[in-house]
């Protein structure tokens, strides 16, 4: 359920999320250091700061550590993408060495399949929509072996070359889905919240035993936080986020295929 809610709601939403937990912690830890405030008056201040920025650099490895994972997993996306546009133009050279008929069919269910690759990139989709999308590809996916069997009865030019070709676009989509559905486990972004707030909290415990504590300067430090975190989680999510995998190389590859069509 939690996996659920934070992986499928808007940038937008998580943002308010993150902004509402760490203030909160950070308002919490000033509460109850207030609270203890005359009780702690000559308490060693040294010992809470140590504290603090142990945790602050337990904090950064955190972040460092997620960062570095979600840009792999962009990174992976996005390489799915550029290899399955190079995929598709293969394929279509093979299928130039095929006699009519079914030449001009297969082309044609290659190009149809090829539309269904693009994801529109103005909108955010649940998680329905997205399950949607995928079975719609493979609909016409479905529609490429039939053919290319009666294209291997025919005793056509490099069958086997065809079979390869077709395959190759085949892995590119398993291996794009995989990468879309790779994300970061749930437990590590858990455990990088819990220690953003736990942070702020301990940030605002002192200040409550300090008696004052600058909001200016530790709501904006708690602002950067959930900048780097949403970051964190748009690089997690290279299909609805706001840093999205370009789809121009598979767009490149239509026209080029609608070309060679109307040919």
């Amino acid at each position: 359920m939690i996996t659920e809610l934070l992986y499928h709601l808007p940038t937008w939403v998580v943002c308010l999320l993150y902004i509402s937990i760490l203030f909160a912690a950070l308002e919490f830890g000033y509460f109850v250091g207030q609270r203890l405030h005359a009780s702690w008056k000559n308490a060693d201040p040294t010992n809470g700061q140590i504290i603090l920025t142990s945790m602050f650099a337990v904090l950064g490895l955190m972040l460092a550590f997620t960062y570095g994972a979600s840009v792999d997993r962009f990174n992976a996306s996005k390489n799915a993408v550029i290899m399955e546009a190079n995929a598709m133009p293969y394929c279509i050279l093979r299928a130039n060495l095929v006699v009519e008929p079914g030449r001009t069919e297969l082309k044609q269910a290659l190009l149809d399949y090829a539309r269904t690759r693009i994801l529109k990139q103005d909108i955010h989709r649940s998680k329905e929509e997205f399950q949607e999308i995928i079975q719609k590809s493979l609909q016409v996916q479905s529609k490429l072996w039939p053919i290319i069997e009666q294209i291997a009865r025919q005793n056509s030019p490099s069958p086997f070359l065809l079979v390869a070709a077709v395959n190759q676009i085949i892995d590119a989509h398993t291996i794009r889905l995989a990468a879309i559905k790779d994300k970061l486990p749930i437990s590590v972004v858990i455990m990088l919240i819990f220690v953003a707030a736990a942070s702020l909290s301990v940030a605002g415990f002192n200040g409550g035993i300090a008696g004052r504590l600058n909001r200016w300067r530790t709501m904006t430090l708690a602002l950067v936080l959930v900048g780097v975190m949403l970051v964190i989680h748009d690089f997690d999510h290279p299909v609805d986020g706001f840093i999205r995998v370009s789809h121009d190389s598979i767009i490149s590859v239509i026209n080029e295929m609608e070309a060679n069509l109307a040919q």
